[in-house]
């Protein structure tokens, strides 16, 4: 019952990323130290580099130290993500829910993004809301819910051999079938 678990406690126990992802009108630095307190200037960059946002921030004149703006305007939507993946790398908890985390982000981005989360995943449950069906044949198990009921759950190919929901979702997201 996690009414009586205290809230800190309970909000260090979760990593969150989402499709539109809060920035505060700070530094980089901040707006991923926030994530966990006493973070080194090691474990930001470490995260950083995992992300695939250390070049970025090795092009910017003041580094770690440049201002994102408010709501992090000076970001485009694949830097900002990146920002949120390195967040929730630094803050490290062992529960990750990532609501449809690329939703807004061309392939090459999503592509990097997903792997990163699924390389960095280890020791971790990773709860993955998403529409896009592309790089879920990493995960353990697949629920597929349809109007908020499960109807489907199984591997990426036990559900692919039901030739169910999540096959024809698959099939119309490869081109394979046309969207009814």
């Amino acid at each position: 019952d996690i009414r009586h678990i205290d809230p800190d406690v309970l909000r260090k126990q979760f990593g969150v990323m989402t499709q539109r992802t809060h920035l505060f009108n700070t530094t980089l630095r901040e707006n991923m130290s926030i994530a966990r307190d006493g973070a080194t200037e090691a474990e930001l960059y470490a995260a950083c580099e995992k992300a695939h946002l250390l070049p970025f921030i090795q092009n910017l004149p003041s580094g770690m130290l440049t201002d994102v703006g408010e709501g992090g305007f000076a970001l485009s939507g694949g830097e900002r993500q990146r920002v949120a993946l390195a967040r929730m790398l630094v803050k490290d908890a062992p529960i990750w829910i990532l609501d449809e985390p690329t939703a807004n982000l061309d392939s090459i981005t999503e592509s990097a993004i997903l792997h990163t989360l699924f390389d960095a995943r280890a020791g971790k449950s990773l709860l993955l809301i998403t529409h896009r069906l592309t790089h879920l044949d990493r995960l353990d198990e697949i629920i597929v819910l349809d109007e908020g009921r499960i109807v489907e759950r199984g591997t990426h190919d036990q559900l692919l051999a039901q030739g169910g929901t999540y096959w024809r979702l698959w099939q119309m997201q490869q081109g394979r079938i046309a969207v009814s």
